[in-house]
């Protein structure tokens, strides 16, 4: 590539000691020539300020205040950012080796990219790979709650938080869902990268894993916000036609081949980025 876009990583933090070093090195690690590393800490009591110390160097700004929450904490982060190209890696997962030079170059070959989400795997509290997502980019099958997104796959130009907004802080757990709503409706261009760009941890403590009252309290919002659409209770009629189109586009079969590969090895064995 003759010019690097600059590429701004923001993590959200709280009391992940145990997990937050990965994420610090997954990023750093990419030796990304043009890179902005910004972490926003609530307040953690649990040895994270020490860890977020040893690479002060390395991190162009990072706080530990207490905040309003997650959306709140990322929402910081993306106000301070001076990327071309954002997004946001959560304190409990990681960016697969080679992902940001991975996008850097998608964006290069389709400049006219406003969002785009690649592929991620997901790994066990050691970092072990377990499965291979599906990421399906249909504004159609969005609106009528059929969707296969992950976040940690997320990127997009820093640009369009002038059109869309920041994420709404009165979510807690579909924030990333409600804000891409925003970002279909305004009818930007949203394309797929068809490269698995990070790691979603999965482990019992998880607000993913729990469910439960934040989840549907979210879901209510979601529905009383955009009048009853992008519900998944809402895809039953298309769900069918959902799971064809993901065997149409190879999802299925793609998964199923690195599945075979890679389950069972650590994140960092993935190389297929480099």
């Amino acid at each position: 590539m003759k010019k690097y876009p600059k590429i701004t990583v923001v993590t959200p933090s709280f009391n992940q000691g145990q997990f937050i070093e990965a994420t610090i090195q997954s990023v750093l690690g990419q030796e990304y020539p043009n890179l902005e590393y910004i972490i926003c800490d609530g307040g953690s009591t649990d040895g994270t300020v020490d860890i977020l110390k040893k690479y002060d160097d390395k991190i162009a700004w990072w706080c530990s205040e207490k905040d309003k929450g997650q959306s709140n904490a990322i929402n910081k982060g993306m106000r301070r950012a001076t990327g071309d190209i954002v997004c946001w890696i959560n304190s409990d997962d990681v960016l697969l080796p080679g992902a940001l030079l991975a996008v850097a170059k998608f964006y290069s070959n389709h400049p006219d990219t406003d969002f785009a989400n690649g592929y991620t795997i997901e790994i066990d509290k050691e970092g072990t790979i377990i499965n291979f997502t599906h990421i399906i980019m249909s504004h159609f099958f969005f609106r009528h709650g059929c969707y296969n997104i992950s976040q940690p796959g997320m990127f997009w130009k820093r640009a369009i938080f002038d059109k869309v907004g920041y994420l709404d802080e009165s979510f807690h757990a579909k924030m990333d869902v409600e804000w891409l709503i925003r970002v279909y409706e305004a009818g930007l261009k949203v394309r797929r990268i068809n490269c698995n760009l990070g790691a979603i941890r999965i482990y019992p403590e998880t607000k993913t894993a729990q469910g439960g009252a934040i989840w549907k309290r979210d879901a209510d919002a979601l529905k009383d916000k955009y009048h009853g659409q992008y519900l998944p209770e809402n895809n039953k009629l298309y769900q069918p036609f959902f799971k064809l189109y993901k065997l149409l586009n190879g999802c299925k079969l793609r998964n199923a081949i690195r599945k075979w590969q890679y389950c069972g090895k650590p994140f960092t064995a993935y190389k297929e980025n480099l």
